[in-house]
């Protein structure tokens, strides 16, 4: 007779096991009959929260995402299969906002940077030759809300327009009436005749003209006295550039008498300031110095001292003992025979 107080389990403990068991394979039965998390996509996204798994035959809707819009007729929802994946979807349906279309600027050119007027891409403006950009050179398609818009305004293309060149002392330039000067419009310049006996020197280049960003294309010149004193060589002669008086640009050559050599450049010309460039050489007697050659405590260069015939010996050396050795490998003879009085030798030299 069993006790009052214990009652008898209706489930044996045994049963338990068995029972996880079942439960187990009806969880995994369950997921292996659905779907995973739907595919995700660049212009779309899901509506809803997504959830672990889905079962066959649900379905599941995108929409556009923020800066897309969609264009009928592609799907834009998919369903999971009887083989646990989804249909096929795409993104396709979805395009990106546009921004509006950007005419080219009046003697420029609106250039798209990838083609497109698509939302995060780039406008780029140039202006033709003779022009230049006022405003922003690059624009950028942005959103605002869900709206794509320009960052800001087109740019126009202006003129090149140049004031008039300076004024130079002692000189003038042509078309000194105009007050505005276009793109490579150009101005002449000249000097004004020379009160006394000297003549005025035109310095630098005559002809200027009006370039890039309203700048004239080189500095204006100057007009003054270049005179350069006359040039004597003592021992030597002067053989082409003769004159009385030599100006700006003038140019003499010398030559040295016999028995004397020319110290510094036979060519010399009137500079800007009044000074022959190079200096007015000199003729020196005896011989032209012959060329010696630099002279350096690097490892391996040649002294003055040592010419070709010092180091010539280890050459000889080195060729005759190739020739030995080669001799030697032919009659089969070991070399060690040939390397103990080449040691002795060079034991005795030192």
């Amino acid at each position: 007779m069993e006790s009052p107080g214990r009652r008898e389990c209706p489930f044996p403990s045994w049963r338990f096991p068995g029972l996880l068991l079942a439960a187990m394979v009806l969880l995994l039965s369950s997921f292996s009959d659905a779907c995973e998390e739907p595919p995700t996509f660049e212009a779309m996204e899901l509506i809803g929260k997504p959830k672990p798994y889905y079962e066959i035959g649900e379905r599941v809707d995108y929409k556009c995402k923020k800066g897309y819009f969609y264009i009928p007729p592609l799907a834009t929802h998919t369903i999971c299969d009887r083989n646990h994946t989804w249909l096929p979807v795409s993104d396709d349906a979805c395009y990106r906002e546009t921004c509006p279309y950007i005419r080219d600027p009046l003697n420029g050119q609106a250039i798209p940077a990838n083609g497109t007027y698509e939302f995060g891409y780039q406008m780029h403006f140039i202006c033709n030759e003779g022009y230049y950009l006022i405003g922003e050179e690059i624009l950028y398609c942005e959103l605002k809300g869900s709206v794509a818009v320009w960052s800001g305004k087109p740019p126009i293309c202006e003129k090149v327009l140049c004031t008039p060149p300076p004024k130079i002392k002692n000189g003038k330039h042509t078309f000194s009436e105009v007050e505005v000067f276009e793109y490579l419009d150009a101005v002449t310049y000249s000097c004004d005749p020379a009160p006394g006996p000297d003549p005025f020197s035109l310095i630098g280049e005559s002809t200027i003209y009006c370039g890039d960003n309203s700048v004239w294309s080189r500095a204006a010149p100057e007009c003054k006295v270049v005179k350069c004193r006359f040039p004597v060589v003592e021992n030597g002669k002067q053989i082409s550039g003769f004159g009385k008086k030599f100006y700006y640009k003038a140019t003499v050559m010398f030559e040295c008498d016999k028995g004397f050599y020319l110290d510094g450049s036979d060519t010399i010309v009137c500079d800007s300031n009044s000074t022959w460039v190079p200096p007015v050489p000199k003729c020196l007697k005896g011989p032209r110095p012959t060329y010696k050659p630099p002279v350096s405590n690097y490892p391996g260069y040649p002294k003055p001292e040592e010419g070709i015939l010092d180091s010539l010996d280890v050459w000889v050396i080195a060729v005759i003992v190739i020739a030995i050795g080669k001799q030697m490998v032919e009659l089969n003879m070991p070399l060690t025979r040939l390397n103990q009085p080449l040691q002795q030798s060079r034991e005795a030299e030192w």
